[in-house]
């Protein structure tokens, strides 16, 4: 479920609330002043990239034996 920051429209605090998509554009309840008359702002998402063109593969563990493949102590 998305966390949606608004504004309120009345004290003018800004505000998150989680809820599902279909109801980001309805108001929400400011815990500040409790008034509804609010609206939902753009909220900044922060998005990285890789500058490396090659992916990096970790590499499995090799098995070591025992119940467990060596985990519990026993190989």
């Amino acid at each position: 479920m998305p966390l949606y920051e608004y504004r309120c429209n009345d004290c003018r605090s800004t505000f998150e609330v989680l809820r599902p998509m279909g109801e980001r554009e309805l108001s929400a309840l400011c815990p500040s002043c409790e008034s509804r008359a609010s609206m939902p702002l753009i909220s900044r998402v922060a998005a990285t990239r890789s500058t490396s063109s090659a992916t990096a593969v970790a590499e499995a563990p090799r098995p070591s034996g025992g119940c467990c493949g060596g985990a519990c102590g026993c190989g």
